[in-house]
C-alpha cells in the first residue's frame, strides 16, 4: 500500500497539471467564473471550475489502482456514487450559482448515502473519558452532520489564494502521517492521491491565482476528507474525539464561529458574509499572503498535536490540549475583531494603528 500511496500522489498530480489549462478555458467559455463583489478579495473576473480538475485526476488515479482499494472499501460503490453527486451539484453551482438551499439538500442526499453505505460515525474515544457508542440512527445522523459540516467549512474557508487548498494538502499531510502510524493502509492511500491533486492544483491557485477551485472544488474537498476521517474512526487508535476535530481545526473552528456570529446578529446561518478569519486578519491590516501563510501555520501545528496524540502519554495529551487552546484563542481573537466592526471602539482603534502605521 506504501507504493500504491507513491504511484496514487504522483498520477493524481500529473493528471490535474495537464487538463488544468483545458478546464480554465472550459470554464471561461461556460461562464464558470467568479466575478468580484463586496465579500471577495479578488479584484479580476477568474474561471472558477478548478475543483473539476481534482476531481478527474483524484478519480483516475483511483481506477488505476481499483484492484488495490476494492477489497478494503465493501461498498465502494456507494462512495462513489455519493462523490459524484457532491461534484455534480459543485459544477452546476460554479456554472449557474445555484440557492443554498439546493446545494444543502445535494449535500444532504449525498451524505445519506455514505452513511446508508455503512460508514458511519458509531463510536469515539474521549481522552480522559469512556467511549461513546452511538445506536443506528444517531450514528447516520452524526455523519450527515460531519460530512455537510466539513464541506461547508472548506468552501467558506475558500477566500484567499490557495487557503483552502493548503489547509487541505496540509490535513492529507496529517492523515497521512498517522495512517502510517496507526497502518490504516486505505486511509493513506486515499490520502496520498488526494494530496497529489492539490500538490498540481497549488501551483495554479497559489498567489497569484489563475483559477479558483469553486464549489466544485470545496465541496469535493469536503467531502472527501470527511469521508477519510470517517474510515479512521473505525481503528481504535485513530479515533480519538479530538484528532480529525484538530486535523480539520481551523476551517471547522473559522465555521462554528461564523454561524455564532450570524446567529447573534439574527442573519440566517448560511448567509455569506465578508466576515471569516481571513477577512478579519486583512482587515488589521496583515498582507493577503502572510493571512495566508499564518492560517498554514496554524494548520499545521493543529496537525502535529493530532499526530502526537496517536502515540501521546496523559501528560503529553495534557500538554496538547493547553497548546490546542491557545491556538484556538488566536482564531478567535480575529474573530472579535469583527464583533466590534464599524464605528465600536476596538476595531476602530485597529484601523487607526494601521492607518499610522502605512503613514510612517
Amino acid at each position: 500500500m506504501f507504493v500504491s500511496s507513491l504511484i496514487g500522489f504522483m498520477i493524481s498530480g500529473i493528471i490535474v497539471v495537464l487538463i488544468i489549462p483545458l478546464i480554465r478555458r472550459i470554464s471561461i467559455a461556460i461562464g464558470a467564473v467568479a466575478v468580484p463583489n463586496h465579500r471577495t478579495m479578488h479584484s479580476t473576473i477568474m474561471p472558477r471550475l478548478g475543483g473539476l480538475a481534482i476531481f478527474i485526476s483524484f478519480m483516475s488515479a483511483l481506477s488505476m489502482m481499483y484492484p488495490q482499494i476494492i477489497p478494503s472499501l465493501p461498498a465502494f460503490w456507494g462512495l462513489l456514487v455519493a462523490a459524484f453527486m457532491i461534484e455534480i451539484v459543485g459544477v452546476l453551482d460554479d456554472v449557474y450559482t445555484l440557492s443554498a438551499k439546493w446545494k444543502l439538500l445535494g449535500q444532504i442526499l449525498a451524505a445519506m448515502t455514505v452513511a446508508l453505505s455503512g460508514y458511519t460515525v458509531d463510536q469515539v474515544h474521549i481522552p480522559f473519558a469512556q467511549d461513546l457508542y452511538f445506536p443506528g440512527w444517531i450514528s447516520i445522523v452524526l455523519t450527515v452532520l460531519w460530512i455537510v459540516g466539513l464541506i461547508n467549512a472548506l468552501n467558506w474557508i475558500d477566500g484567499l489564494d490557495g487557503l483552502a487548498t493548503g489547509i487541505a494538502g496540509i490535513s492529507c499531510i496529517t492523515l497521512c502521517i498517522i495512517a502510517g502510524l496507526t497502518g490504516n493502509m486505505i486511509v493513506l492511500v486515499l490520502s496520498a492521491t488526494l494530496l497529489g491533486s492539490l500538490a498540481g492544483f497549488y501551483m495554479f491557485n497559489s498567489e497569484p491565482a489563475s483559477i479558483f477551485m469553486g464549489e466544485s472544488g470545496s465541496a469535493f474537498l469536503g467531502f472527501v476528507l470527511a469521508v477519510i476521517s470517517i474510515l479512521g474512526f473505525k481503528q481504535a487508535v485513530f479515533v480519538s474525539f479530538i484528532i480529525p476535530l484538530l486535523i480539520l481545526g481551523v476551517p471547522l473552528l473559522d465555521t462554528l464561529l461564523a454561524m455564532t456570529r450570524r446567529g447573534i446578529q439574527g442573519r440566517p446561518l448560511y448567509e455569506a458574509d465578508r466576515g471569516h478569519v481571513h477577512h478579519r486578519l486583512t482587515d488589521i491590516g496583515v498582507s493577503r499572503r502572510s493571512t495566508v501563510y499564518t492560517l498554514y501555520g496554524i494548520s499545521s501545528f493543529l496537525g502535529m498535536c493530532a499526530i502526537i496524540l496517536t502515540k501521546a502519554s496523559t501528560s503529553a495529551i495534557t500538554l496538547v490540549m493547553l497548546l490546542l487552546l491557545l491556538a484556538l484563542l488566536t482564531l478567535a481573537g480575529a474573530e472579535l475583531v469583527g464583533i466590534f466592526k464599524g464605528n465600536r471602539p476596538l476595531y476602530q482603534l485597529l484601523r487607526k494603528l494601521r492607518r499610522v502605521r502605512e503613514e510612517n
